[in-house]
């Protein structure tokens, strides 16, 4: 069950954080995002500003009729159609090794390019992250569009106040989280997920996914830290993200909306959303807070039903250095696996790149080409700096017990 704070507890679920506290009790509520952040890396804030159970129910009836519509359809929108990197994508092949099959739409703030994608005066985050979204042309969605762009801006909002919250928390000023997101002039990656369960695959290959995710560090089931951004939020309707516990556990995180009968096996917190800090809060925070190993379980996802998930990116300005809080200068090797000097909106560039290679393969297969074996090496850092601050969690566990 999710809901229970405090170092005292072993780390069996994720920490709950509510939204309310902010008015009755501040100091909680900041010693709880504390412990929650520091400790686990992924939290639940309940009573999230603008997400409440009415407004989940219409946002997964739209997105679900979204994925529910004929292939034909989806298809005007698809990702590929322009080099920004938004749309929907294909179900991805059930034999292509990774656990999953999933289906998705990407989308941003509507913004028109600042440049030619293929103009290299520019630097190349400029040219990739900014331009418009990519519509179903239909008249038969008509919530689907004004929704999605309700969500963007809830999202929106939330992560901006929450983001000088947790600057708080740490002790520093909030004005600091302000030198790196503005809100007027935003980077982001948003994202809507249809994950499908263990029936879409071949009987002689379920076996295989089930032995995948059995194993705590298997290669094939997507299990990831989230890199660029600085916090993620996440809204879902069904049962199947795992977070890894400070003792080295998958841990099931709860549902946000149910959608669905029967009883699912995780708890369902209407109004709720889930948090998760990425590589970007671990650096500024020097590892105060470290990002987290997370993963979708397909077995968890109930059979003949599918989960949708509405993750939500928030990633900083790409100029310049990232400088920790309250410090003057970068470090040469930070807490994070965070080198000075790199090329941060390269590095987000290439992220998508490699997420989405039928966009790749039409805008941007020479510059996928120069920089992905680049980036490879930054996420290793990243990811085995993660790990090592996990390591330190579970140690400290381990010890509190005895």
């Amino acid at each position: 069950m999710a809901g229970k704070t405090g170092s005292d507890k072993g780390m069996q679920e994720i920490p709950t954080v509510d939204w309310l506290d902010l008015q009755h009790n501040r100091d909680k509520f900041l010693r709880d995002l504390r412990f929650a952040l520091s400790e686990c890396g992924f939290l639940v804030l309940t009573n999230a500003p603008g997400l409440d159970d009415d407004f989940q129910q219409r946002a997964f009836r739209e997105v679900r009729g979204f994925f529910d519509a004929p292939m034909d359809l989806k298809k005007t929108a698809h990702i590929s159609n322009t080099p920004y990197f938004r749309g929907y994508t294909l179900p991805t092949p059930a034999d292509r090794g990774h656990g999953q099959v999933i289906e998705n739409f990407q989308y941003g703030f509507e913004q028109e390019p600042l440049c030619a994608h293929d103009d290299t005066s520019q630097p190349i985050h400029k040219r990739l992250f900014r331009g418009p979204n990519t519509w179903p042309k239909t008249d038969s969605l008509p919530g689907f569009r004004p929704l999605i762009e309700e969500l963007n801006l809830t999202y929106h909002r939330l992560t901006h106040e929450l983001g000088e919250l947790i600057v708080e928390s740490l002790g520093e000023d909030p004005a600091e989280f302000r030198k790196y997101f503005d809100f007027a002039d935003p980077d982001l990656a948003a994202s809507l997920n249809h994950n499908f369960s263990l029936d879409v695959f071949a009987d002689d290959a379920q076996q295989e996914v089930r032995e995948a995710y059995a194993q705590f560090d298997s290669k094939n089931v997507g299990a990831h830290i989230d890199g660029p951004p600085f916090i993620a939020l996440l809204i879902n309707d069904r049962p199947g993200l795992q977070v890894v516990a400070g003792e080295g556990q998958w841990m099931d995180a709860p549902v946000t909306c149910r959608t669905a009968e029967g009883d699912y096996h995780v708890p369902v917190i209407p109004g709720s959303v889930i948090v998760n800090t990425g590589g970007t809060l671990m650096h500024l925070s020097e590892g105060r807070y470290s990002a987290t190993l997370h993963r979708v379980n397909t077995t968890l996802i109930p059979r003949g039903e599918t989960r949708v998930s509405m993750p939500y990116f928030l990633i900083p300005k790409m100029e310049g250095d990232l400088i920790p809080f309250g410090k003057t200068e970068a470090s040469v090797q930070g807490a994070a696996g965070y080198n000075a000097g790199r090329d941060r909106g390269a590095n987000a560039c290439v992220n998508r790149m490699g997420t989405f290679p039928q966009v790749t393969r039409r805008w941007w297969v020479e510059e996928f080409k120069e920089l992905s074996e680049k980036q490879r090496a930054e996420v290793e850092a990243e990811t085995a700096a993660a790990y090592k601050l996990a390591a330190e969690r579970g140690k400290r566990y381990r010890e509190s017990r005895h």
